[in-house]
């Protein structure tokens, strides 16, 4: 596949979900009891190690309640409901930007983290979170199309347009994501990813 959706941001850490997350932040300048404390995870699956988390455990003291969902919208809105508290949670960057709105995020203490200045300033003070106040980074990736080549020939499979080629009917599979699906479509449209026209979403999904 020779384009790529460039656009797609990574995914990234927010922290502090709710008032929980200050017991964790006294914890790491040992000024709180450690016994008993636990950490509320809400992340993506199989973004990380059982055994990584093990060793968290086994270094801090603090058990991790780990959870995870498959969608930002999914995650966004059992947060909403406040049934759960958690302090840290892994959405994509625009969520962020529409949790802050909510008032969902209680912002980071800075003097707290350390190794801020081992991120690539390509990835930091981003418009959805200007100086990292809620968030710092966790991923960054692109997005493409992955074929076999025992079926698939490559001169078949160049532009994402190639996906409603008739000759791929019934076979394919997408990422569980309304926004890349739709950013895909957009783009063989010729329009951007971040397009707000009424009439070329329309358009987008009628394509869809």
């Amino acid at each position: 596949m020779k384009k790529l959706l460039s656009s797609v941001v990574g995914i990234l850490i927010v922290v502090a979900l709710l008032i929980s997350a200050q017991h964790y932040f006294s914890a790491q300048t040992g000024t709180e009891d450690k016994s008993g404390k636990v950490l509320n995870l809400y992340n993506w699956g199989d973004y990380i190690d059982p055994a990584l988390l093990k060793k968290f455990t086994k270094e801090t003291g603090y058990k991790v309640s780990y959870e995870t969902f498959d969608s930002n919208e999914a995650m966004y809105m059992k947060v909403k409901q406040g049934s759960t508290s958690y302090d840290l949670a892994v959405p994509s960057e625009y969520m962020i930007e529409k949790m802050k709105a909510d008032n969902l995020l209680l912002p980071l203490d800075h003097s707290k983290l350390t190794g801020l200045n081992n991120y690539d300033s390509r990835f930091l003070n981003q418009s959805f979170d200007k100086g990292n106040k809620y968030s710092v980074p966790y991923f960054w990736g692109t997005l493409g199309i992955i074929y076999n080549d025992k079926y698939v020939k490559a001169k078949d499979i160049q532009h994402w347009d190639d996906l409603w080629s008739s000759k791929f009917k019934n076979q394919i599979m997408l990422i569980d994501s309304a926004r890349d699906v739709l950013g895909i479509t957009l783009i063989t449209q010729g329009k951007s990813v971040n397009n707000k026209s009424v009439a070329d979403l329309a358009a987008a999904q009628g394509k869809l």
